[in-house]
């Protein structure tokens, strides 16, 4: 007698048992069950599973979802969490290097910058009160508060609010020299 062949079924499309499936996969024969009753798994029989189908549908489970059906995955939303936190974590070090400031910052040293500002041209009568007086040239007039007004504003432009109002370095030796 000639033995028949037995016919090889290709390992993709074998079927297998929900035990079997569950030891392949890691997880416990209930855990196969549970995504069978959530409709992520297809059984082909009562507890059988075609083994390609099922692997593939358990990786694309286990990363998120499909790629391609326009939902995010789980492993993108990780990675946004990832770049996010690392974004933040820069930022933090920036602002401990000094580069970065806070809003409560910036707006603490414009308010600073501007009530400097409003000191510096409430003082020019005050300072040009007696020299006008003695003036009656409308040129020589326009000329002294024009210097003035100059001289405020550069001593103004030299002005740091962040290092305490203290001149910034370029101002400092500008005014030096």
């Amino acid at each position: 007698m000639a033995k028949t062949k037995a016919e090889v079924i290709p390992l993709n499309e074998r079927e297998i048992s929900t035990g079997e499936l569950a030891a392949i996969v890691g997880k416990s024969a209930r855990w196969i069950r549970q995504l069978t009753s959530d409709g992520t798994l297809k059984q082909v029989a009562r507890g059988k599973y075609i083994l390609g189908d099922s692997i593939k549908t358990y990786v694309e489970y286990s990363s998120g979802g499909k790629e391609n059906d326009g939902k995010p995955r789980l492993v993108d939303h990780k990675t946004e969490h990832e770049r996010i936190k690392m974004e933040m974590a820069q930022l933090d070090l920036d602002e401990m290097r000094g580069n970065l400031h806070t809003t409560e910052d910036v707006q603490e040293a414009w308010g600073d910058l501007i009530v400097e500002f409003r000191k510096r041209l409430s003082a020019l009568p005050t300072r040009l009160s007696s020299e006008l007086s003695y003036l009656t040239d409308p040129k020589e007039i326009r000329l002294l508060m024009s210097e003035e007004i100059t001289s405020a504003l550069l001593n103004l432009s030299d002005y740091d609010p962040l290092n305490g109002g203290d001149r910034n370095d370029e101002g400092a030796e500008e005014a030096d020299s």
